[in-house]
């Protein structure tokens, strides 16, 4: 019989502060937005969803702020959060915990230091100190180091389903007895060079013109094949794709609608016992009509509440994550309302009103992979 995956604990920092009680009371409030701002050389503001009051000097002894870039520096102090929870561990069972992470960005400020002062200078003045982290497995690493995690050490650079690729990895990791708990989540560091490069795309959300926010954060599930005090159990997940450019959302709903009925059927469920859905959506508008869609073939006439974070919160590898543990309050009693994705409200799914038992979190990146999570109460 294989391993039951539990949530034990949750970690975070976004744009709403630090700690999931400051996501849960952004979250309850329906008049909540962050403050959109990032700063660039050469123009105004570009509007991206930030961690401003986030300072590492608040949370991380100033030697070991002094060694961990932007990113790092997020993901552990959410990871920090979530580890809490296991303060009995010693030095012996801390190698048999786990990290697995997804990240779109992470390492961004750290390749484009590097990178302009090999344009721009030559090679040879390359700063050494910044090239560890130009690399995306960096902060997991570091994580993995400052907490003295031995077990596997694992990272997905899938862009906007990173986050729920490492969730569900870390689940197979745990139901393969490689490890006896892993910190899985996602992190990604806001930079003015990839606010400008996608906004020149013209698909951010500037003025009157629809489309993403970029986000920054992290969010960290510390995962146990143990039911003991769980928030909730990560009950099944699945994944599939549909062949398109690496820049382009897919034109079809196949690779979503497949993941999910996987995932459902691997969680022992169906479509029928889902009463929450937690929206892929993020701005842009096919993406909403590509959910929609799924949605429709998946659950027929059936509109179970829906919830969305991405509109809000920014996208990324880490939104995808927060998705994840947002469903978990959920199905954990701890959040009872929460913000209400318009064009799913348009089609009739209402807004989450009390404790939920099954949650779909689903998610599709450029490229075309889809990736679904089934969250279900403990």
């Amino acid at each position: 019989m294989s391993l039951g995956v539990w949530v034990r604990s949750l970690g975070a920092v976004t744009a709403a502060g630090v700690g999931v009680e400051a996501l849960r009371q952004a979250l309850l409030d329906p008049t909540w937005r962050p403050a959109l701002g990032i700063e660039r050389p050469d123009g105004e503001p570009l509007p991206v969803a930030t961690c401003s009051s986030f300072s590492p000097r608040d949370h991380l002894p100033p030697m070991v702020a002094r060694r961990l870039d932007r990113p790092a520096r997020l993901l552990v102090v959410a990871a920090r959060e979530a580890l809490a929870a296991l303060d009995e561990l010693d030095d012996e069972a801390r190698q048999r915990v786990g990290v697995a992470t997804g990240t779109w960005t992470a390492g961004t400020q750290a390749l484009f230091e590097v990178l302009r002062t090999v344009f721009l200078v030559s090679p040879e003045e390359a700063p050494p100190a910044q090239f560890p982290a130009t690399v995306a497995n960096a902060p997991a690493g570091q994580l993995g180091i400052l907490e003295h995690l031995g077990g596997p050490n694992l990272t997905f650079a899938e862009k906007q389903v990173g986050g729920l690729r490492a969730l569900a990895e870390a689940a197979r990791v745990l139901r393969g007895r490689r490890a006896d708990a892993m910190v899985a989540g996602g992190v990604d560091e806001a930079h003015w060079l990839n606010a400008e490069s996608y906004s020149r795309l013209g698909v951010t959300a500037q003025g009157s013109r629809p489309g993403m926010t970029l986000g920054e954060g992290a969010a960290v599930l510390l995962l146990r094949p143990q039911s003991v005090d769980a928030l909730a159990q990560l009950a099944g997940w699945a994944s599939a794709s549909t062949p398109c450019p690496p820049y382009r959302y897919p034109d079809t709903s196949d690779a979503v609608v497949t993941a999910a009925r996987q995932a459902l059927a691997a969680a022992g469920a169906t479509a029928g016992d889902v009463d929450l859905v937690v929206s892929f959506a993020n701005g842009m508008s096919n993406l909403a009509a590509l959910e929609t869609h799924a949605l429709d073939e998946l659950l027929g006439a059936r509109r179970p509440a829906a919830l969305t974070v991405s509109t809000r919160l920014g996208e990324g590898a880490f939104s995808a994550a927060l998705r994840a543990m947002v469903a978990t309050l959920a199905v954990a009693g701890r959040l009872d309302h929460a913000w209400t994705p318009d064009h799913l409200a348009a089609a009739g799914f209402p807004p989450l009103s009390g404790r939920a038992r099954c949650a779909l979190v689903c998610g599709v990146a450029g490229g075309g992979s889809a990736v679904a999570l089934v969250i279900t109460a403990p």
